[in-house]
Formats: C-alpha cells, sequence, structure tokens
C-alpha cells in the first residue's frame, strides 16, 4: 500500500506517506504530517522549503501513521495506545476531533473510494472500524471484542494486521492471534443503514501482517510473518477469491535456513507483476518469482537489519529498501536483483524506535525520495541522481 499518490491538478491533494505520516500536494508546495510518538505530536513539514511549520500536540497515546482521509482535506492520527483516531485539518493544519472506537488503533490505510470507507484495524483486539469520511462516524464495527496475549508470532502484540479491502464491498480482518483471515462484506441498504455481515474465515500457518493484490483479477498474497519461537518460517501465501471464500493456490517459505533469525515484515510487487520482494529482520532481500502454478525463491540481496519496505521506481529501474534495525538505506538494481549501493541516512538508535519509518513517497519530479529516520527524527531527502542524502531536517 505504498506511495498512494492522487494527484489532480488546480487542488490541493493528500497522499498518504507513514510511519509516521501522511503528505499533501499541491502545484507548488507539499506538506508532509509526521506522527511523533515520544512527544506525542503530530509534526508538520513544508518539503519543498525543509523546514517546519508547526506540531499538533494532544492527548493520544502511541502515536503512529498519520493516513489521508480518503480524497478530503483532512489526516486521521493513528494513535496505538488510544481507543480514537485524531482528525486534522490540512487547510488550516488545525486539530478538530476525536474519533471514538471500541478498540485501540493500529492502522487506518485503508480507504474505499466506492463506499467511502476507511478501515480501520485494531492493535488490541481482532477487531476492525469503518468510517464514513464526510461526518467521520463509525458506521460498523465488526470482529471478536477480545484481548489476546501475544502468541508469539514474528510481528508482536498488535492484534490485527493492515487494513485490507479486496473489493469494493469486501474487506478482511488479518486476525493474529488466532493465525485467521476474515472476510466481511458490506452493503448500503435502501433506507441509508449499512449492514455488514461475516463471510468466512481461513487459517494461516501464522500471523498475516498484510495483503496485496496480484496482476490478475481476485488473485492475493499474504505474507505470513513467520514465528521463531515456534520454528516457523515466513512464508507467501497465494490465494484466488471465490465469492465468499480465499481458495489458497500456492505457498513458499522465504527461507528454511536459520529459521530462528527469520521475521517478515514486508513484502511488495515488482512492477513487472512476477515477482515479489521480501525483506527479513536478518537483513536479506528475497526475491520470490510467481506463476499461475507454483511460486519459488529465485535469491536474495544483502541489505539492512530489519529490511521493511521496498519502494519501487520503475523508471529508473531501482528500488530503495527502509531498513528498520540500521542506518542506511539499500538501493536495488531491479532488473538484476543486485545491490547498487548502502546510503547512510541515520546515527545509532538513542530513543528506543526503529530506525527508519514505514514507508516513503518520491517527488512528483521523479528525482527525490523522501523519508524518515525515525529514531533520530531526521526527515531526509534523496537525490535520485546521485543516490546520496541531498537535504535533511531535525
Amino acid at each position: 500500500m505504498k506511495n498512494n499518490f492522487l494527484f489532480k491538478q488546480k487542488k490541493s491533494v493528500l497522499l498518504f506517506f507513514s510511519l509516521m505520516s501522511a503528505v499533501t500536494l499541491s502545484a507548488s508546495n507539499i506538506t508532509a504530517y509526521f506522527g511523533d510518538r515520544l512527544l506525542q505530536r503530530t509534526v508538520i513539514i513544508d518539503v519543498n522549503d525543509m523546514s517546519f511549520i508547526k506540531d499538533i500536540v494532544t492527548d493520544g497515546e502511541g502515536h503512529y501513521s498519520v493516513n489521508v482521509a480518503g480524497d478530503l482535506p483532512k489526516v486521521y492520527v493513528d494513535t496505538r495506545k488510544s481507543n480514537y483516531l485524531e482528525v486534522i485539518d490540512t487547510n488550516t493544519n488545525t486539530y478538530q476531533k476525536k474519533i471514538i472506537l471500541p478498540h485501540k488503533v493500529r492502522s487506518s490505510d485503508a480507504y474505499n473510494p466506492f463506499l467511502r470507507l476507511q478501515l480501520v484495524s485494531a492493535s488490541d483486539k481482532p477487531m476492525a472500524s469503518l468510517i464514513d469520511i464526510d461526518t467521520d462516524t463509525v458506521i460498523a464495527s465488526v470482529g471478536d471484542n477480545t484481548v489476546y496475549p501475544p502468541n508469539g508470532d514474528y510481528g508482536g502484540g498488535n492484534a490485527t494486521g493492515h487494513p485490507f479491502w479486496l473489493t469494493k464491498r469486501k474487506f478482511v480482518i488479518l486476525d493474529r492471534p488466532n493465525r485467521k483471515i476474515h472476510i466481511y462484506k458490506v452493503e448500503r441498504k435502501n433506507n441509508g443503514k449499512w449492514k455488514v455481515k461475516h463471510l468466512s474465515s481461513k487459517k494461516t500457518p501464522t500471523a498475516i501482517h498484510h495483503m496485496i493484490k496480484g496482476k490478475k483479477e481476485n488473485t492475493f498474497f499474504a505474507l505470513a510473518e513467520g514465528s521463531p519461537t515456534n520454528n516457523i518460517a515466513p512464508a507467501l501465501i497465494k490465494y484466488k477469491l471465490k465469492g465468499k471464500k480465499l481458495i489458497k493456490k500456492s505457498k513458499v517459505f522465504i527461507s528454511k535456513i536459520n529459521i530462528s533469525n527469520l521475521g517478515a515484515h514486508h513484502m511488495d510487487l515488482h512492477p513487472n507483476g512476477k515477482i515479489i520482494y521480501i525483506g527479513s529482520t536478518e537483513g536479506n532481500m528475497y526475491i520470490i518469482k510467481i506463476s499461475k502454478r507454483k511460486m519459488k525463491v529465485i535469491g536474495s540481496i544483502a541489505v539492512g537489519k530489519g529490511a521493511g519496505h521496498t519502494t519501487f521506481i520503475p523508471e529508473r529501474n531501482i528500488a530503495i529498501v527502509t531498513n528498520h534495525k540500521d542506518t542506511f538505506l539499500s538501493v536495488i538494481d531491479t532488473t538484476h536483483h543486485t545491490l547498487i549501493k548502502n546510503i547512510e541516512v541515520s546515527g545509532p538508535q538513542i530513543n528506543n524506535a526503529i530506525l527508519q519509518s514505514h514507508t516513503s513517497f518520491i517527488h512528483p519530479n521523479g528525482n527525490y525520495f523522501y523519508s524518515f529516520a525515525t529514531d533520530n527524527g531526521i526527515f531526509y531527502e534523496v537525490d535520485l541522481n546521485s543516490l546520496s542524502i541531498t537535504r535533511t531536517l531535525d
């Protein structure tokens, strides 16, 4: 789900950016919104000038990502230790309100333009809520209203993975403690009332971190994070959506060596639609070839520890990997699947946070990459021509 650039002329437009941030674009400026967990605030940055605009301090705990509220000039601030979202108006950069939920917030980064609903997954329970972005009202909350202990899988204590829409009306709850994928369907009746129905559940080998859509219709991929304590390696699973159910078509473990050191955080689909990149905590990027009948690991690239998210830049045939537990970015040649170079972006950990943010974005002119060195509190710009840091903001 990354780099969702919603770009229109003659209008400021929001685009998703995270850990912790969202970004607003117009023809003349770019504004970044950064969730600061350490100081319980949202930091607002002018990207073009690389300057601090203001911060908004709130009482929400566990500030995490800041996500665009559909196509509207506002963002939702995820507060992982509080049972509400915080709303900020991006025209005025002012705090507006709280949206109270029956659970704490994991992520709110899944917008459905057909229904104009934002899907929010929970951090403390295997639940999700649906928010009408035009009214900021919760139209439904579904799932298991139970707090479970962590099950020992790699991803930690969050009760769900990323929120995800399968179709215009169907979404999933990635139930981490129970290792299941639950499918729900949303309908709006003629009287204007909403109905949300549970359709089916699918057991998974370990907790699922997130899902992505394949190039073919009704084809989806899920990343099972792995369970080092239970000697289960991370796995990529291919599903076909048939009616109410997900049908497993194939599965491949990223490695069967040194499983106790493995832990998969995120996967990203190569622009050619035939390759998936999966980073692992020990510092390798695994290259998986996908075909109609099977999937196969065709190689790996040594990158940084905590290899997390991959930003593909198709025009340049490169990808940039953010390494959550290391001080550098890794730049990959996506034609030959080889490392080009590492770029230092951070000092050592000093605030007990991950070293690099979860997502990033490319400037509309295609020449610059932006992200955060989270623990050190540094917003930085990478020149994609020279592959070097050009500007930073502490």
